[in-house]
């Protein structure tokens, strides 16, 4: 996927009028770093899959998920589950919380 810049940016950008948009990696010196966003872990064909299979060691999920009661066994299935299938670190943050 790509998204045309608009003029006031394409200067600052070295003048390309189109950029990638669409998931990241970020690649440090001795791992790369991806995230997926809340709602993401919760499908069936999750990014970390692919995140993972293009090199990701360490996803990240900074969710927002609302009160829901005993939402938290599913949850953390799905992220032991994440985890297990990238064979790597899953960082999961609620900034919402509560389990109830």
């Amino acid at each position: 996927k790509q998204c045309y810049l608009p003029p006031e940016i394409s200067p600052s950008a070295g003048g390309q009028l189109v950029a990638p948009i669409g998931p990241g990696m970020l690649t440090l010196r001795d791992t790369v770093v991806a995230s997926e966003t809340c709602e993401e872990l919760f499908t069936p064909n999750s990014p970390h899959i692919a995140l993972a299979l293009a090199g990701a060691e360490i996803i990240t999920n900074g969710s927002g998920s609302h009160h829901n009661l005993r939402k938290l066994d599913h949850r953390l299935q799905l992220i032991v589950s994440a985890a297990a299938k990238s064979g790597g670190c899953y960082l999961y943050s609620n900034q919402i919380g509560c389990d109830g």
